[in-house]
């Protein structure tokens, strides 16, 4: 059972609204609670991570395998509840929210008793006799702090991994998306055991409160700015802090590749979830030899595109390929980069108006973008992408590490021995070679970022191991030997130390066996 926590209605406490962003309706609103409750949450947080800890791997994952069933089972109730608070379309929510969400959990039911097992590791010759181990274990408290654009699929995906490495969960979804009640349905729905997980609404001052808890790990996913204020709070009281930020996605295309099929990417790529993704294609990089081609391609891909712009203000998100965009200020956002782009020059292939007061900016692609527009560096996350051409493998490499993010790539061409060296040659957590988006597909494959797009990597093995405290042990027999590197230290044990540390790395493994033997005579003889 999840448990949600608010504020009573005799406490003063912010208010917030949660809005349908394709029509401006209040669906509810949101009481902030106050240090008393957050204080309460813990306390509980505490006490159900013995339980959850308690729990074998097997036993962790037979309860999610029943919470996977219940999410099948509502996917469509779920599915609406998603599409009122993003404006995302159905097909979006249903891939990325819902499918993404149990591919995980089926990947972990059949992988994570292995990837947690206890591990054996070699130990060397100089410490004959004794066994190594690396145990997995819980960290404890994990506070996640989920973000608007994917509030369902970015909230359960760290919930997920860090249910199954046996942590309790605090949650703090995003106060523009918070899907209020629906994770509490979930968990009691299918019958997870109680408080494991607690769900707390509230915004940037909750979130401060919650890690003035100080939990034993902190897992954002948002905004850079943010991601650094959150960093900073933990700084404080050493928290580990795992940070997923934001992108400026580079998408190179060389002159040997499918155009049809790259353009077509591209198009997925840059507008899937109304560009409101942190992989997005935002810098589409076209060899100079198919620039006029690839880019008459994609303008007419994109005049296909179902849009709201299209359609009646009530119509369906099912009939559409791209949703509105969820937030004001984000609207607002990608009007600015727009705006100061046309202002110095860019190109407006097609799109660039939003519609009236509305959330719909249609699918704009740019061309004619230099360093000194706010859209060359910034990331977007909107609707938008620029184009630029280049010259040559060289070049192509200069312009997709031409950002401080590093999170996600794309590689299209015929030659995969270039795609390869292309790949390894992009500073980034993740590249897809013609395709788009790709490594997000497999849960086994980690995901993260490099530079400002983020520190740390969840999903896969690796995803497993962040949310556990990685615990090396040492087994010895118990007996009354005593270890030749102990006191006291004398000249004659000092030569064989020598003999030791030259046969152990210029010698054979006899060798260093025999002096071992010369050692363990000498303290025999010390002590008996």
């Amino acid at each position: 059972m999840a448990t949600t926590i608010s504020t009573p209605d005799n406490v003063a406490a912010t208010t917030l609204r949660v809005t349908n962003p394709r029509n401006g309706e209040e669906l509810y609103t949101i009481i902030e609670p106050d240090a008393t409750a957050i204080e309460a949450v813990f306390t509980t947080a505490r006490e159900t991570a013995g339980t959850i800890s308690a729990m074998t791997v097997r036993q962790r994952l037979d309860a999610l395998q029943k919470m996977s069933d219940y999410i099948l089972e509502h996917k469509e109730s779920i599915i609406d509840r998603i599409v009122s608070e993003t404006g995302k379309t159905r097909a979006e929510a249903l891939l990325t929210e819902i499918f993404s969400t149990l591919d995980l959990i089926q990947y972990y039911g059949k992988t994570a008793e292995r990837d947690l097992a206890d591990q054996k590791v070699p130990t060397p010759v100089i410490l004959f006799g004794k066994k190594s181990r690396i145990f997995l274990e819980p960290l404890g408290t994990v506070l996640i702090i989920s973000p608007w654009n994917y509030p369902f699929n970015l909230s359960m995906t760290p919930i997920i991994t860090a249910l199954v490495t046996g942590n309790s969960v605090v949650f703090k979804p995003s106060e523009y998306t918070p899907l209020k009640g629906l994770l509490e349905e979930i968990f009691d729905g299918s019958g997870f055991p109680k408080d494991i997980v607690q769900v707390v609404y509230g915004g940037k001052n909750t979130g401060r409160q919650l890690i003035d808890q100080q939990p034993n790990k902190v897992f954002f996913t948002g905004s850079e700015a943010a991601g650094k204020a959150i960093m900073a709070h933990c700084a404080q009281y050493l928290i580990p802090v795992e940070l997923e930020l934001g992108g400026k996605d580079p998408f190179i295309v060389f002159e040997d590749a499918n155009i049809p099929r790259a353009a077509n990417g591209a198009l997925w790529g840059s507008y899937t979830n109304c560009g409101q993704t942190c992989t997005s294609v935002e810098r589409i990089i076209v060899h100079e030899s198919i620039y006029d081609k690839f880019v008459e391609t994609l303008v007419d891909e994109m005049k296909h595109l179902k849009t709201p712009l299209q359609h009646t203000p009530n119509c369906h998100p099912n009939d559409m390929d791209m949703g509105c965009m969820t937030a004001d200020f984000q609207v607002a956002k990608v009007e600015e980069q727009i705006d100061d782009a046309i202002a110095k020059g860019a190109k407006i292939y097609i799109g660039g108006k939003r519609q009236d007061d509305s959330h719909n900016i249609p699918p704009t692609l740019i061309g004619n973008v230099t360093p000194d527009m706010i859209m060359y560096a910034e990331e977007t996350f909107g609707p938008v992408a620029i184009v630029i051409p280049f010259k040559d493998e060289a070049e192509a490499i200069r312009l997709a590490n031409d950002t401080r993010y590093g999170l996600s790539s794309s590689v299209w061409t015929d030659d995969l021995v270039r795609a390869e060296r292309v790949a390894r040659a992009i500073v980034t957590g993740n590249v897809s070679i013609n395709n788009v988006l790709a490594t997000q597909g497999n849960a086994a494959l980690p995901f993260g970022g490099t530079k400002a797009s983020g520190m740390g990597r969840y999903k896969g093995t690796v995803g497993l191991h962040s949310f556990s405290n990685i615990k090396s042990v040492m087994i010895d027999k118990n007996s009354g030997r005593f270890e030749p590197i102990w006191y006291p230290y004398t000249a004659e044990k000092y030569a064989l130390l020598q003999r030791l540390v030259d046969s152990a790395f210029k010698g054979t493994i006899l060798q260093t066996i025999f002096v071992g033997l010369g050692l363990e005579r000498l303290e025999k003889k010390r002590h008996y």
